[in-house]
């Protein structure tokens, strides 16, 4: 752990977990809506980057999409929704969050499918 982190030191690298590092931020955001504020509050804040930023946007929407899910959950336990609709659609949104999380950490700024690039204008002045 000492010799990566001299390592890095020497390149003038920041290393994984540092607020300098922009995968940091990328990842960070895709763990809760705690660690969304976390990534945009302390650390993207003062080292914006274009990785950090396209997961920041998208991890945004990704966590709105997630509460509206909850909201209409409660629609199901009332009965005006099928528990199956509400499956289906808590199945895709993981499926998306994987997709991004993977990107994040193999630093990748591609967007998530269906909802990346409308992450991307919606939230265009984060």
């Amino acid at each position: 752990m000492i010799v990566m982190n001299v390592e890095h030191m020497v390149n003038n690298e920041a290393y994984l977990g540092s607020p300098d590092n922009p995968k940091t931020a990328a990842m960070v955001c895709y763990i809760t809506l705690i660690g969304w504020l976390i990534a945009y509050f302390a650390l993207y804040k003062n080292n914006r980057n274009k990785l950090a930023t396209v997961h920041i946007r998208q991890t945004l929407l990704l966590h709105i999409l997630a509460f509206v899910l909850n909201v209409l959950s409660l629609f199901a336990l009332w009965g005006r929704i099928s528990y199956a609709v509400i499956a289906v659609f808590a199945v895709a949104l993981f499926v998306l969050w994987l997709i991004g999380a993977f990107a994040a950490i193999n630093e990748r700024e591609q967007p998530i499918p269906l909802i990346g690039e409308w992450a991307q204008k919606l939230f265009g002045n984060l």
